[in-house]
């Protein structure tokens, strides 16, 4: 929960507001790059979660939230969204690529404009209907979707993205691990803070491990893949990128991130060239079995199982017994409280009820499951989920036929892409992705990469290359 802020703080953050939104418009309307490298630092460097933090805490995503129905950086996201649309509708003729997607974002625009109806009619508050804990954050990620494609558009705007992906995300693996090696690491740590098991750890946010998770695929891609020109010292540097991203990975002891992370290295191994393939596996094999090692030995030891693989899956095992015993008997209370609503929700401002000592790590908030899809359901239905695969499906889709075409740079960005959405599928599938603001924008940037590379691509046939060369290449 935000802490309330006091008068000086409500007066300082409006005056900062009237201020900087309409800095923020006119500087995308010039130089949208720059607001959307600005977003992607922010995302990349400050934490968003708190869960497991001992006493109240707030973060730069949550300011100003205790006075607007949203966070001012969520005000600067719709701003800059605002100013993308009127750039386009001056510019019609803009080389932009047009995702495949636009369709589904009318529609969720349809399907939020309805709930907000309904929930006045219902006499709810617009706060409630528009909270964090509703979908409003899907509309935040198409929004961040829109703003990255629009932004980069050429061969040196990959270059420039690659290169911030990489040094941002080494700054924040040397930040956590200098906190974990001298300062006890992540002071949001709920095995240690909640549920006493003597561990310390990386990072505890899902978006850390991506960012972390992101940056190896990347470093480890340029390093196998063939016809990549590296001098000595730039192998020797990707490579301490590749140790040390993977490290922060497997040292916050998130099983969420570990699959998401294998799920990106099994893709990449399955794009290697054949001669490739049996070092990739050698030196991945290496490295997985030292992350089970210590994996086991740090966390999972206090899993009553046998075994690292009984261990990983000691709360959803079919010998615990009945479903109250299980994991999922979360998204079991939440399907028993859907009374005939499945086809449309149960609104935005929709919860569930359940055995409250079985679920006490919910506190007396039950307005979200573990789960991305299950969330969905929960407040809009069977529609809501449909409309939301259907971004995900299209943005897949996109990336399968387009991914051949694409060379160099434009081929790094587009793979890097897809493996984000692979180590989002668990979190997806488990966790709370659409309650996070922080988490629904970095899953928005993994979405809008194919269609950057794309649309580097195209600007590299115009100007540079014919399209007879670039066919061959």
């Amino acid at each position: 929960m935000t802490p309330a802020l006091t008068s000086a703080e409500v007066y300082t953050n409006l005056i900062v507001s009237l201020f900087i939104i309409p800095i923020i418009f006119g500087i995308f309307l010039k130089a949208p790059k720059l607001v959307v490298l600005g977003f992607i630092g922010v995302l990349f460097m400050f934490s968003d979660s708190t869960w497991g933090a001992l006493g109240a805490q707030s973060n730069i995503y949550s300011r100003g939230s205790g006075m607007f129905y949203f966070s001012l950086l969520n005000l600067l996201l719709l701003t800059a969204g605002l100013a993308a649309l009127l750039k386009k509708l001056v510019t019609p003729s803009s080389p932009r690529l047009a995702p495949p997607v636009a369709k589904y974002f009318i529609a969720f625009i349809f399907l939020l404009l309805s709930h907000i109806v309904a929930g006045l009619m219902l006499d709810i508050d617009l706060t409630v209907i528009l909270g964090y804990r509703g979908i409003i954050n899907v509309l935040n990620m198409l929004v961040f979707m829109y703003l990255v494609i629009m932004a980069f558009d050429n061969e040196r705007d990959s270059s420039n993205l690659l290169l911030t992906f990489l040094a941002l995300a080494a700054v924040r693996a040397l930040f956590g691990a200098v906190r974990y090696f001298m300062f006890g690491g992540d002071d949001a740590n709920p095995y240690r803070n909640l549920e006493g098991i003597d561990i310390k750890i990386f990072f505890f946010d899902i978006g850390d491990n991506f960012v972390a998770a992101l940056a190896a695929f990347c470093a480890a891609w340029m390093l196998t893949k063939p016809g990549l020109q590296l001098s000595l010292l730039q192998r020797i540097v990707i490579a301490f990128i590749l140790v040390l991203e993977i490290a922060a990975v497997a040292l916050s002891f998130r099983r969420s991130s570990l699959l998401g992370l294998g799920l990106m290295f099994v893709f990449l191994f399955l794009s290697l060239p054949g001669r490739k393939k049996f070092l990739f596996a050698v030196a991945a094999a290496a490295m997985l079995s030292i992350i089970a090692i210590v994996f086991f030995q740090h966390r999972l030891q206090f899993a009553s199982a046998d075994g690292v693989i009984s261990s990983l899956i000691y709360d959803i095992s079919p010998d615990r017994g009945g479903i109250k015993e299980n994991r999922f008997y979360e998204l079991y209370a939440a399907a028993q409280s859907m009374d005939g609503q499945w086809l449309f929700g149960r609104g935005t401002w929709g919860t569930f009820v359940g055995d409250r000592e079985l679920l006490s790590y919910h506190g007396d908030d039950f307005s979200f499951v573990h789960s991305g899809f299950g969330h969905m359901v929960l407040k809009t239905g069977i529609v809501g989920l449909v409309l939301f695969c259907g971004i995900l499906a299209a943005c897949v889709s996109f990336y399968f036929r387009h991914r051949r075409s694409l060379a160099g740079n434009a081929r790094l960005i587009a793979d890097a892409g897809f493996a984000g959405f692979l180590f989002w599928c668990p979190t997806l599938l488990i966790g709370t992705p659409i309650i996070e603001f922080r988490t629904m924008l970095l899953l928005g940037l993994s979405l809008a990469l194919p269609f950057v590379a794309v649309g580097i691509q195209h600007y590299q046939v115009r100007h540079y290359v014919s399209p007879t060369h670039y066919a061959a290449a």
